[in-house]
């Protein structure tokens, strides 16, 4: 009765094949089943990430939907090198709910992706992953963005050192920065006001031109300052800060508005942190990230402490140890650490 059972259950899920009293008849004999409905059987079976089907020459196809459309992302040689594609196209895709439709959980690797991606057009990114270049693009970023990373944290010691009097040369010479100033954060910086206050000495002295004259804003065409700027910063970790810098008339205050809370939260800051702003610059000859201009400002937190204000911390001995021959030259060792395979490329 069980054989019965089983072979009904065949015949129901294989429609279209009309012998259904042989089958009866003879509960050994397997039914054909066509290759097509074989290949959506077995896709089904045995795709286990979202945006990945399998392919009849035995490859996974990668595809995503956006906007009530269907995107085509590639064919790759397994299926984790396809859901890792469907992950990457969906940081772009679905900013909204990128963490709701993922594969694989963020690693050290991956949460750098929205950086790199923010540098680029959707079509762009689209068209990395297509034509297979995407892994490679971003191996790139993350070596030049380490780079840099190592030239700030090194630099950024010796310009908080120099700032207390210490006079120190700066260990790499092609990377300078000099700290402009510091700001001891106040419970409404951290409150729910949602803005840094930037002192009007420091920000009329480092910061771009806003007028706090209403007759110059009302002047307007006339040459009449500007009544907000985008201002641009990079942390230690070289990640990318968009302030919204104003004047608030009804407290006649500079402050950072939009974007501040954000900085907030991801730095957990609390009242007498202190921010320190640097100014720093890079000769054209060294590589900066995309879309960083040779001479940028960086953002730098001071943590307060029960004994006072801490330093930033120094950084590794490795970053310290470390010469310019070593960031250019890939070492033995360093391919031997391991990484993070990426669409079938493993990145250091």
């Amino acid at each position: 009765m069980d054989s019965l059972n089983e072979a009904n259950k065949t015949m129901t899920e294989t429609s279209g094949l009309s012998n259904s009293f042989l089958c009866l008849a003879n509960p050994m004999v397997q039914p054909h089943v066509p290759m097509t409905i074989r290949s959506v059987l077995s896709n089904t079976a045995t795709t286990k990430y979202k945006g990945v089907v399998q392919q009849p020459n035995g490859h996974w196809g990668a595809q995503i939907y956006a906007e009530h459309r269907r995107i085509w992302l590639g064919t790759f040689k397994s299926a984790a090198e396809a859901a890792a594609a469907y992950d990457s196209a969906s940081i772009k895709l679905r900013t909204f709910d990128a963490n709701m439709h993922r594969n694989f959980p963020w690693s050290e690797i991956t949460t750098h992706e929205p950086e790199f991606q923010a540098n680029h057009t959707t079509e762009a990114v689209l068209n990395m992953i297509k034509d297979g270049s995407y892994p490679h693009k971003l191996r790139e970023y993350l070596r030049r963005r380490s780079q840099m990373v190592d030239f700030a944290n090194i630099n950024i010691v010796a310009a908080s050192k120099q700032s207390r009097g210490v006079q120190e040369q700066p260990p790499n010479k092609c990377f300078s920065g000099t700290q402009l100033f510091t700001k001891e954060l106040t419970p409404s910086d951290v409150g729910k006001l949602n803005r840094l206050v930037i002192p009007k000495k420091h920000a009329v002295k480092y910061l771009p031109f806003i007028s706090d004259d209403q007759k110059e804003r009302e002047d307007g065409e006339m040459g009449g300052g500007v009544d907000d700027v985008e201002v641009v910063f990079y942390d230690r970790d070289m990640r990318q800060w968009k302030f919204r810098y104003c004047y608030w008339r009804s407290s006649q205050s500079f402050v950072f508005t939009r974007g501040w809370n954000g900085f907030v939260k991801a730095k957990n800051l609390k009242e007498k942190d202190t921010i320190v702003f640097y100014h720093c610059d890079v000769p054209t000859s060294v590589k900066t990230l995309q879309g960083q201009s040779n001479s940028f400002l960086m953002i730098d937190v001071d943590y307060f402490t029960d004994k006072g204000s801490l330093a930033p911390k120094e950084v590794d001995k490795m970053v310290h140890n470390s010469s310019e021959e070593e960031m250019k030259t890939e070492t033995k060792s360093e391919v031997n650490k391991g990484g993070f395979m990426l669409f079938g490329v493993r990145i250091q």
